[in-house]
């Protein structure tokens, strides 16, 4: 009960915290913008840590994990499908990596959208009903359905230029 307790309380401490802008005086844009801008990000952040998760067993880097692998291909097909509600009109700000040109050329940017999450969706239906084994060959291919929009779309970071 005690481990209960304090595990529903660390978790209301870090909501706390993240509501009021990560605690250390960071500024959040409340703007529709900005909060769009924030949401990208985060469906990012998770579809990276998750593609990762799916590479790493794919390449051999970690044991294959069955149930593992056939969790995190439905939540990559999941968070591609959620992705492109974060690109709402003039949102390219400051703290954006989008380049402008996700705006000029939405009928594409949409296009690659649906290319990651028609690959996604595949790899996550061939886990599923076929295993590990039939959808690890997969991988590659809808790995680079992202950088197939990134390469166009979006800035890259100093450090990896």
């Amino acid at each position: 009960m005690k481990r209960l307790f304090a595990t529903l309380l660390g978790a209301f401490l870090v909501a706390g915290l993240a509501s009021c802008g990560g605690g250390g005086g960071a500024v959040v844009d409340d703007s529709p913008e900005g909060q769009a801008v924030q949401y990208r990000q985060s469906v990012m952040r998770s579809l990276g840590y998750k593609v990762a998760a799916v590479r790493a067993m794919a390449s051999g880097e970690v044991p294959v994990d069955e149930a593992k692998f056939r969790k995190d291909t439905a939540d990559v097909a999941a968070l591609a499908g959620m992705l492109p509600e974060g690109f709402i009109p003039s949102s390219s700000v400051a703290a954006s990596s989008a380049v402008p040109e996700v705006w000029t050329n939405m009928a594409d940017f949409q296009q690659k959208a649906a290319d990651l999450k028609n690959a996604a969706d595949a790899l996550a239906a061939t886990a599923a009903s076929q295993g590990f084994e039939a959808a690890k060959g997969m991988v590659q291919a809808a790995g680079s359905t992202c950088g197939a929009c990134h390469r166009p779309y979006r800035q890259r970071a100093q450090d990896e230029q």
